[in-house]
């Protein structure tokens, strides 16, 4: 009888050991199984976050208005950047998306498909995993800005010092330097705007007021510059001079070389003024009245505005230069355009200095009047004041690009 036991027992051990054995695959083939499943997550994610930024860089080239090309390639690099493999794939860009509830102009739409080789699955099926993912961006509308810094990478491209008390109203400030610094308001200052932009940072250790945002915005599309198609007016061959002598004086539109010095008072007749090297100077305690008038500072020309000048200065409503106060050519550095003057001075037009750096200070106000800067550079300090909201006929505002997330 023991030995019968003994024999059996043995008998079990063996079939236990062969039952062992003929399962083990099946065993190892079900927990790779669940590895793998947890692989092919990870990859979903990872080709959804692919689509996500894809869609997200292509609406951001749409927002600054790049073209259809620019939006497909970038679109396409960011995508390859974060795990899309186009030797096992295939995306598509559409601008407009070609479904859903976001079917407009202002939105990219991203479909990756992504096939992915099998493991341990391969014991059962043998053909890859395809994985398919969709995503949308879209970019809010632009809105206007009253001043704008167009330089790419300067430090303290847009600046407010001291005791600066600044208020635009209705519209942003929109800087396109990448810095860290792109925006930098310190010192005394109170701000108010609609919204502060910026394509790089915003550094603010003052009194900072938004009207319409929750935050700063950074990081954003940089604007296009609304003046880049303005041509350089032609320029007369003869040579105006500002009369000298005490009284009143009207001026009449041509070349002024070696500068404009602008006493006492002073009209100006509609047309444009080419100011052809020297300072366009607005000198003290005068007062400089003109309607439709352009100023077009080239060959080193620069404007300085004196802090108790009167000025109310209108810019043309129609033509070439609508809407334009003060041009500086952009192939040539005139250095610091000065905007000063008192609490009745009226700046009616756009303040465009593509090369150059503008400085608004002292008690420069500008109350009742609608200006818009554009330059290289922004700095105000001293002590200005001013609102700007702007409906005069024939200005352009620069356009800030709108915010871009994710839709779908």
């Amino acid at each position: 009888m023991k030995l019968y036991w003994r024999a059996a027992t043995k008998d079990r051990s063996g079939n236990a050991a062969i039952l062992f054995a003929v399962s083990l695959p099946v065993l190892v083939g079900f927990a790779g199984l669940g590895v793998e499943s947890g692989y092919w997550y990870f990859e979903q994610r990872r080709l959804q976050a692919s689509a996500d930024l894809a869609a997200h860089a292509g609406a951001t080239i749409a927002s600054a208005g790049g073209g259809a090309s620019a939006i497909q390639q970038t679109a396409r690099d960011e995508a390859e950047r974060h795990g899309f493999r186009p030797s096992a794939g295939a995306i598509v860009i559409n601008s407009p998306p070609l479904s859903g509830p976001n079917q407009n102009n202002r939105s990219v739409e991203v479909l990756v498909e992504q096939d992915y080789a099998r493991t341990f699955s391969a014991l059962f099926i043998s053909e890859p995993v395809s994985m398919n993912v969709r995503a949308v961006a879209s970019y809010q509308q632009e809105v206007p800005a009253c001043v704008l810094a167009l330089h790419r990478s300067r430090n303290n491209a847009m600046w407010f010092t001291g005791s600066a008390n600044a208020t635009f109203t209705g519209c942003d400030l929109m800087s396109n330097s990448v810095a860290d610094d792109s925006v930098n308001i310190q010192g005394s200052v109170h701000l108010t705007a609609s919204c502060v932009n910026s394509a790089g940072k915003v550094v603010n250790e003052a009194n900072l007021t938004l009207e319409k945002c929750p935050g700063v915005r950074e990081n954003i599309a940089q604007a296009l510059d609304p003046f880049a198609h303005l041509p350089a007016p032609e320029q007369p061959d003869e040579c105006k001079s500002v009369p000298g002598g005490p009284g009143a004086k009207t001026l009449s539109p041509g070349t002024y070389c070696g500068g404009m010095q602008l006493s006492g008072d002073v009209k100006l007749e509609p047309g444009e003024y080419i100011v052809s090297g020297g300072t366009l100077r607005i000198n003290s305690n005068s007062l400089v009245k003109g309607d439709g008038v352009t100023f077009f500072l080239t060959d080193g020309a620069n404007l300085h505005m004196n802090g108790t000048a009167t000025v109310d200065l209108s810019a043309p409503t129609s033509g070439t230069y609508s809407g334009i106060l003060f041009y500086g050519d952009r192939h040539s550095d005139g250095g610091d355009a000065i905007l000063n003057g008192t609490a009745n001075s009226n700046l009616t037009g756009a303040v465009y200095f593509p090369r150059e750096h503008v400085r608004m200070e002292g008690n420069f106000q500008g109350s009742g009047g609608c200006t818009r800067v554009v330059a290289s550079t922004v700095e105000v300090r001293g002590n200005p004041s001013f609102s700007t909201e702007c409906t005069a006929p024939g200005l352009s505002s620069p356009l800030v690009p709108g915010a871009v997330r994710l839709v779908e």
